[in-house]
């Protein structure tokens, strides 16, 4: 006795495509959840003494998915650093253009001067990176991913 298919095509389809959008979501929504602890993380540092307010407005994170962003951190002016919220959201968006396809996180101090900050020791989004590194792969595992 054959094998059958009595279960139309469409429905497979539609099953399939069902099951990859739920999935999308969890992804999506795990890496918003990795962006806001990163953000929590840089946010918290002290190591470097914010005069203006700029470099630790421009902090921020997007989450794409497809060169599309889907969620994105508020960028919020501390102090009176308005240009670094800005500056910090035109820079995420400049650098989702990188990232045409899949989905991904992008955490960013988008000031021009945060990299000299940086190499005078100072902690922009260092322990931002060393968290993104350590919890990403973590909560990918939990969502099934290898």
């Amino acid at each position: 006795m054959p094998i059958r298919q009595i279960t139309p095509m469409s429905e497979i389809d539609r099953y399939t495509e069902q099951k990859l959008k739920g999935l999308e979501q969890a992804v999506i929504r795990t890496l918003t959840y990795c962006g806001e602890l990163c953000l929590n993380v840089a946010r918290s540092t002290n190591s470097y003494k914010d005069q203006t307010g700029n470099l630790r407005s421009s902090i921020g994170y997007v989450v794409a998915v497809d060169g599309r962003i889907v969620n994105q951190s508020d960028f919020e002016t501390v102090k009176k650093g308005g240009d670094g919220s800005k500056q910090g959201a035109a820079f995420a968006k400049q650098l989702v253009r990188r990232f045409p396809k899949g989905i991904c996180l992008i955490v960013v101090a988008g000031m021009d001067y945060a990299v000299h900050v940086k190499n005078r020791g100072y902690d922009v989004l260092d322990s931002s990176e060393l968290t993104a590194d350590r919890i990403v792969p973590y909560m990918l595992k939990q969502l099934g991913f290898k």
